[in-house]
C-alpha cells in the first residue's frame, strides 16, 4: 500500500524543520528538523492513528463478531 505525505517546509514561516501529514490520515502529523526526521515521525503518528482505530473497533465489536489483521 503507498500513501501521500504532504511536506511543509517550515522555513518558509520564518520558523526551521518540517512538518508532513498524510493526505489519507489528516490526523496524522509528524515534524522534525531535517525531511527524514520528519517522515519517521509522521509514520510513528499513523501507526498510533491506526492503533487507536484497532482498540476502538474491538470495543464496539458486536457478539460474533472479530477483526482480521491483513496486509493492504
Amino acid at each position: 500500500m503507498e500513501i501521500t505525505a504532504i511536506l511543509h517546509d517550515c522555513s518558509w514561516d520564518g520558523d526551521t524543520g518540517y512538518a508532513a501529514t498524510y493526505v489519507e490520515f489528516p490526523e496524522a502529523i509528524g515534524q522534525g528538523e531535517t525531511k527524514a526526521a520528519c517522515l519517521a515521525d509522521l509514520r510513528a503518528a499513523v501507526n498510533e492513528v491506526l492503533a487507536y482505530r484497532r482498540e476502538e473497533a474491538a470495543r464496539t465489536l458486536a457478539a460474533g463478531d472479530s477483526l482480521q489483521p491483513m496486509q493492504a
